[in-house]
């Protein structure tokens, strides 16, 4: 079964971009333009992992990582932060809110792809088998 991975972006091209990408490795690719929509979709469709821009609309993507890190329902899954912006912490942020990953853009796609492929084994690896 492919890992669904839940994208929070706000910016067509990038959306386009990211979706291209990564049904091309196999996952099967949900989308939220802004902080709201992300969570009640990470509720609703349980993703394996969220690859959440920071400058969304609404909760941005701090907020939507410490939220999901916060909640005991959804603490383990992966969250992976991207930024196109010079934050000047955005690495001390990123681990503050219990990011599992983070890249600022551009990036290297590979990179990306193996982190996120990274991150879904060693989820997989940690839930208990009945």
């Amino acid at each position: 079964m492919s890992k669904k991975i839940l994208l929070i972006e706000d910016e067509a091209d990038q959306i386009l971009l990211a979706q291209v990408r990564l049904k091309a490795h196999g996952f099967e690719v949900s989308c939220a333009v802004d902080g709201e929509e992300a969570l009640r979709k990470v509720r609703d469709e349980r993703p394996d992992l969220v690859l959440a821009d920071l400058m969304v609309p609404g909760i941005n993507g701090f907020d939507v990582c410490s939220r999901l890190k916060q909640a005991p329902e959804t603490r383990t899954i992966p969250v992976v932060l991207l930024t196109g912006h010079s934050f000047w912490d955005f690495e001390e942020r990123c681990k503050a809110v219990g990011a599992d990953a983070w890249f600022r853009r551009p990036h290297e796609s590979a990179q990306l792809l193996s982190t996120i492929q990274t991150l879904l084994q060693r989820t997989e690896q940690e839930v208990p088998h009945g």
